[in-house]
């Protein structure tokens, strides 16, 4: 085996791979293994999905694929049946089934929900792996709850919303796609009374947004970048004007924000000039598992607040 690859062997098999559950087993982006920080290794039972950020030449491909693939057949055959890869060099993504072939319908699940997810013709896979505590802090806060899921993706923080006991979520994204999409996961789970979705640009929509409110839990996800619609360093205050309009005294909020070039404390700034003082921060929530960060300030930042004018 190839020594510089001994640090994901040694995730391998550390890795909770017989939860058969949707987790990261190597996070190279974070840094704590510099000659692998071009690399990220997740497993999406059946299938580990190796993602590289830099071009990585034939030679060091086949090493690497197969010497994952070798682990997979010796020690987990029966849960790890095919293997990924994605070449995120460049402007285009490019995903290659390596070993093996996947499901049909490739469903993952996470905490007891079920997710659809596509390995092979997108960059984004359908869920950020890296949010679940996020998710699970949803699920813990949802009880009875109205809850906003701004940006909402796939509706993965509407599911955790759903599973913790919503009374209504309100899902928003200009893009009809993932929507329908997040449809699709609300219909996999049973979750289909008491969620909408809407397929709007949230910039533009705070009106419909201000007949529905107050709501109790709040959710801002945005894209770091989103071509033609949304960058994170220029819009985000555009959201946060508005949320003063949306809260009760009781409000609980999740702001996140996964950009490498905002800082934890520039990102609070941020919060506190463009709410004006309506807002309490409460806590940053830990990383996921497995996501280890030299640097917290270049990781995800998943911010909890709630109204200045709550009760402590």
């Amino acid at each position: 085996m190839t020594a510089n690859f001994t640090p994901l062997i040694t995730a391998l098999e550390d890795a909770p791979i017989v939860n058969n559950e949707l987790c990261r087993i190597f996070h190279g982006r974070g840094h704590s293994v510099e000659a692998l920080s071009h690399i990220n290794l997740d497993f999406y039972p059946p299938s580990l999905f190796l993602v590289s950020y830099d071009e990585v030449d034939e030679q060091t491909l086949n090493q690497l694929t197969n010497t994952l693939w070798q682990w997979a057949q010796q020690h987990q055959p029966e849960l790890i049946t095919s293997l990924v890869y994605q070449q995120r060099a460049g402007v285009q993504s490019q995903n290659t089934v390596i070993f093996g072939q996947l499901p049909n319908q490739h469903v993952v699940s996470e905490n007891g929900i079920k997710f659809l997810v596509d390995l092979q013709s997108r960059q984004n896979t359908g869920i950020f792996p890296d949010m679940r505590s996020g998710r699970e802090f949803v699920a813990a806060n949802s009880k009875h709850a109205k809850v906003l899921n701004l940006f909402s993706y796939t509706c993965g923080f509407s599911l955790a919303a759903m599973q913790g006991g919503a009374d209504h979520v309100m899902n928003m994204d200009m893009s009809k796609g993932v929507l329908k999409v997040g449809k699709q996961n609300h219909q996999l789970n049973g979750f289909e009374r008491g969620v909408s979705f809407l397929p709007h640009d949230i910039l533009k929509s705070f009106g419909k947004l201000k007949k529905a409110a107050p709501f109790d839990l709040i959710i801002v996800d945005p894209p770091s970048f989103q071509k033609g619609s949304f960058i994170l360093t220029k819009d985000y205050q555009k959201v946060l004007r508005r949320l003063p309009e949306l809260l009760s005294d009781t409000t609980q909020l999740l702001l996140c924000a996964n950009s490498p070039e905002l800082s934890e404390e520039d990102f609070k700034a941020l919060i506190n000039e463009h709410t004006q003082g309506a807002l309490e921060f409460v806590e940053r929530l830990a990383p996921t598992a497995r996501f280890i960060e030299v640097d917290s300030n270049k990781s995800l930042k998943a911010l909890i607040y709630k109204s200045s004018q709550s009760a402590d």
